[in-house]
Parts: C-alpha cells; structure tokens; sequence
C-alpha cells in the first residue's frame, strides 16, 4: 500500500467502538437494519471483515453495540436534563428530545425495534449513551421531588408512548398533538 499502513490492521484503520457505531448507523440509514452486515460495515469502514473481530465478536455483539451506543448524537440532551428546575423544563426538554427522538429513528429504519428489542428492566445501569440519558431523564424527575420508581415508571411510560407513535408513523402534527396531549397528562398527575 502507498499508505504504509496495512489494512487489515484494526489500530492502522483506527477502528473504535466509537467509529464502529458511527459507521453502523451510517449503514442503518442508507440501507436499514437488514442492511447491516459484517461485511457492509467493513466495507463502509473501508477494513477487511476480519480487522472488525478484534473489537466485535459477531453480528449479535453489534447490534447490542449499537442499540447501547446508538444515542451519542443526544448529548446535549443529557446536558439539558442537568439543567431542569421545574416541571415545565423537564415537560420542554422531553417533548423537544421526542421531536428528535422520532427524527432518529425515521432517519434510522428498523433502530427502533432493535433498541425496544433489547431494553430491560433498569436499563439506566448499563453502559452507553442511552443508559446515559435515561439515567439524565430519571435523575431530573427525582430532582423535581419524584420518587425514583414513580421516575423510572414515567420515563418508561414516555419511552413507549413515544417509540409507539415512532411505529405508528403518521404526520408530524399528529405526533405533535398527541405528545402534547401525552404531556398534559404528565403535568396533571406531577402537579
């Protein structure tokens, strides 16, 4: 190679679990989830199929990967949930993350089933962007004097009534009104 690095050489490419990720939700848009393969992603990364085994055991390690670290681009996100001081800030931070959330996942076909496929009970314990900013989300409700099961059951509740309208598809002002009929029931049963 005129570069002199070898190709094959995962440290040469500069594979992270980072670019790995990033790479894997570049593949998820262009071609949708059936699209990500082994072999797509190497091609994407421009490595040989085998230099990805050094960080990724197989397609399953990858799609746990990417639905732990899916949720990168949603660091300001978390920074805003620092910053909630009432419930209307939690309500305008969550109702605009949902806005982004449904863009996402549009712009991501077949992530949002992968990502409900592998949640669990006490996802904010793990590791990775979306344990992150769910662990941002329940921390501004306790903040706010919720109790943290009843702060883990509206995170929940919202997860699903969001990720539910993701599926349903439909007009962004349906979305719209039904998320601000959604957070209406919020605000009544915090208040």
């Amino acid at each position: 190679m005129s570069s002199g690095r070898d190709a094959s050489s995962h440290a040469a490419a500069g594979l992270t679990i980072t670019t790995i990720v990033e790479a894997a939700l570049a593949v998820v848009r262009e071609h949708g989830l059936d699209g990500l393969t082994m072999r797509s992603l190497a091609d994407r990364l421009h490595v040989r199929a085998p230099s990805l085994y050094h960080h990724v055991r197989n397609k399953d390690e990858l799609l746990d990967l990417v639905a732990r670290n899916a949720f990168d681009a949603f660091a300001a996100d978390r920074a805003a949930y620092g910053q909630v001081e009432t419930l209307d800030d939690w309500i305008a931070v969550t109702t605009a993350g949902s806005h982004r959330l449904r863009g996402f996942y549009a712009g991501h076909p077949g992530l949002a089933a992968l990502i409900q496929a592998k949640a669990t009970p006490y996802r904010d314990l793990g590791e990775g962007s979306r344990a992150a900013l769910i662990r941002a989300q329940i921390a501004a409700l306790t903040k706010l004097g919720v109790p943290e099961p009843e702060a883990r059951a509206l995170f929940e509740a919202t997860a699903h009534w969001t990720l539910a309208a993701v599926a349903a598809g439909g007009p962004d002002h349906l979305f719209t009104e039904g998320l601000e009929l959604f957070m209406l029931g919020v605000r009544t049963r915090l208040s």
